[in-house]
C-alpha cells in the first residue's frame, strides 16, 4: 500500500512558474496582469485654435473637479506644453511628436494631424492597439466632419452621426468595457 505524506508538498521551480505565465497571457489578451480589465476612458478632440470641438466618456472613474471648460484648457495647454518640451529636449533638429504620455493609472494617446486638429485617447496604460483605434476614430471624423460642408470645425461638432460612428469605433476596440 502506498502511502502520501500529507505534509510535504511540491513548490513549482521557476520553469514551471514561467510556462504557467505564459499560458495565463494566450489565453487572456483582454485583462492585464497589472490593473485588471483594460479600458478606454474619454476623448478630446481639439480644432488648430485650441478649441475641444469635441468630448466623450466611456469609463472615467474620477473626475477633474474643474468645470469642464477649464478642464479642456487645462487638457489643451498640457499638448502644447508636452511638444514644446519635447522639442527642447530632443537630440536632433525638427518638430519633435509626443505620441504618448504614461502614468501608472493611465496613458494619454496624442495624435495630430497635418491641419492642426489634435486628438487625445485616455486609456488604460496597458491597453493594446490603441494607436490604431485612434486612426479610426480620425477616420470617422474625416468621413463624418471633413467632408460635410455644413458643419463648422470652429465651434462644438453636434453631429449624431458623428457620435455613434465613435462609438461604434470605440466599442468594437478589444479594450473597451462597459
Amino acid at each position: 500500500m502506498h502511502e502520501e505524506n500529507s505534509s510535504k508538498f511540491h513548490l513549482p521551480n521557476r520553469i514551471d512558474i514561467h510556462l504557467y505565465e505564459l499560458i495565463v497571457i494566450a489565453f487572456c489578451p483582454v485583462y492585464s496582469f497589472y490593473s485588471g480589465v483594460m479600458a478606454i476612458y474619454n476623448l478630446y478632440i481639439f480644432n488648430k485654435d485650441g478649441t475641444c470641438i469635441f468630448y466623450r466618456e466611456w469609463k472615467r472613474e474620477k473626475q477633474s473637479g474643474l468645470p469642464r471648460s477649464e478642464e479642456y484648457k487645462l487638457m489643451f495647454g498640457m499638448l502644447i506644453s508636452l511638444r514644446s518640451f519635447a522639442e527642447r529636449l530632443s537630440t536632433k533638429d525638427g518638430q519633435q511628436m509626443v505620441r504618448n504620455y504614461k502614468t501608472s493609472s493611465y496613458k494619454m494617446n496624442y495624435m495630430e494631424s497635418p491641419t492642426g486638429l489634435k486628438m487625445v485617447l485616455n486609456t488604460d496604460p496597458n491597453a493594446n492597439g490603441v494607436p490604431d483605434l485612434v486612426r479610426g476614430i480620425y477616420q470617422a471624423y474625416v468621413e463624418c466632419i471633413t467632408k460635410n460642408c455644413l458643419i463648422d470645425v470652429s465651434k462644438e461638432i453636434q453631429s449624431d452621426l458623428f457620435s455613434s460612428r465613435v462609438d461604434q469605433v470605440v466599442s468594437a476596440h478589444s479594450s473597451y468595457v462597459h
